[in-house]
C-alpha cells in the first residue's frame, strides 16, 4: 500500500511539471528606445439619413499607413514619433457620385477637383506622443502643423469662403483630441492587473465619430493568451451625450445617436503595441435643425491590419 502511495505521489508531481500551467499577463506598453511600429489603419463607414423622405447615402473609405518611432523612454514614459506614410480616401454619395483623394498623387497644389494634395501634405509631417505605460497620454505635439500644411497646400485661387470649408471639414479629423483618444484606447486594453483567459472589465472614453461626439462604453474579455499574442473580445454601447449639440454646416444641431459596439483586438503581450483589430459600430437617431428632424444611422468597421 504504502509502494502505491508513493507512485501515486510521483506520478501527480510528473503531471504538474509535465502539463502547461496558464500564467497571467499584465497588458502594458514596454517600449526600448528605438523600437519602430507600423500601423495600418483601414475605417469604413456607412451613413444614411433621410431628408424630406429621400434617403441620402454616404459611405465613406479612408485608409492610412503609419510609423511609430520610440524617441525616448524615461521611467517608464515613451515619447513616440507618428508620421503619416500614405494616406487614401474614397467618399461615394448617392446622387452626387464619387470622391477620391490618395497622398500619392504628384501634384502638389489642391483644387476643388483633387484634394489630394491635402493629404499628401501631411505625409512625413511628425508628431510627437508622450504616453504612460498604462497607456495614459501625457502630451501632444505637432498636429496643428497638419492643418496648416494642408492650407498652405490649397490652390491660391480657391475663394476663402471655400478654403474654410474644407478645413472645416478634413482638419477636424485631425485634431489633439483625436489623437489623444486614438492612443487612450490602449488605456482600457491595459487592466493594470495581471489578467488570465475569461477575465473582463470595463473601460469609458469619448471618440469624435462623423465628427459627433460619442461616449463608449465597453467591456473587455480576454479570449485567448497563445504564444505572444493577448486577443480580447469586446463589446458595448455607443451614444451621444445627453443633450449633445454641435455645428454642422454652419448650423446648431442637436444629434442624438445611440448604439452597438462589438470586435476583437489582438496585443503583443512583450510590447503592448496592438498588432491587429476590428472594431464594428452600429448606431441611429435623429439630427435637429432648422425646425426638421433627419433620421440618420452609422454602420461603421475600423481595423488594424498587420
Amino acid at each position: 500500500m504504502k509502494k502505491i502511495t508513493l507512485k501515486t505521489g510521483a506520478l501527480i508531481l510528473a503531471l504538474m511539471f509535465t502539463f502547461p500551467v496558464f500564467s497571467q499577463v499584465v497588458l502594458k506598453f514596454n517600449f526600448k528606445k528605438g523600437d519602430m511600429f507600423k500601423q495600418n489603419i483601414s475605417v469604413n463607414m456607412d451613413m444614411t439619413q433621410k431628408v424630406m423622405g429621400q434617403d441620402i447615402n454616404v459611405n465613406l473609405i479612408l485608409t492610412s499607413n503609419a510609423t511609430v518611432e520610440v524617441k525616448d523612454v524615461k521611467n517608464a514614459i515613451y515619447t513616440l514619433e507618428m508620421k503619416y506614410k500614405e494616406m487614401k480616401m474614397n467618399t461615394t454619395i448617392s446622387g452626387i457620385g464619387n470622391l477620391s483623394f490618395d497622398s500619392n498623387t504628384p501634384e502638389d497644389v489642391a483644387t476643388a477637383q483633387d484634394l489630394g494634395p491635402m493629404l499628401k501634405a501631411i505625409v512625413d509631417k511628425p508628431v510627437e506622443i508622450v504616453v504612460t505605460e498604462t497607456g495614459k497620454v501625457e502630451s501632444i505635439k505637432g498636429v496643428d502643423k497638419f492643418v496648416e500644411a494642408m492650407l498652405n497646400s490649397l490652390d491660391a485661387n480657391m475663394p476663402d469662403a471655400a478654403k474654410q470649408q474644407l478645413i472645416s471639414q478634413f482638419g477636424s479629423q485631425f485634431s489633439d483630441e483625436n489623437f489623444k483618444t486614438l492612443f487612450s484606447q490602449n488605456a482600457g486594453y491595459f487592466y493594470g492587473k495581471p489578467v488570465n483567459v475569461g477575465d473582463s472589465w470595463d473601460y469609458t472614453i469619448s471618440t469624435n465619430a462623423s465628427n459627433f461626439t460619442m461616449n463608449v462604453d465597453t467591456k473587455v474579455t480576454v479570449k485567448s493568451i497563445e504564444g505572444n499574442i493577448v486577443t480580447l473580445n469586446t463589446e458595448g454601447t455607443v451614444a451621444t451625450p445627453e443633450g449633445y449639440e454641435t455645428e454642422i454646416n454652419g448650423m446648431k444641431a442637436k444629434v442624438t445617436v445611440k448604439g452597438a459596439q462589438k470586435g476583437w483586438v489582438k496585443i503583443d503581450k512583450n510590447t503592448g503595441w496592438v498588432v491587429s483589430s476590428e472594431i464594428t459600430q452600429n448606431a441611429s437617431g435623429n439630427v435637429e435643425a432648422m425646425g426638421m428632424s433627419i433620421p440618420l444611422s452609422i454602420n461603421s468597421t475600423t481595423s488594424i491590419v498587420e
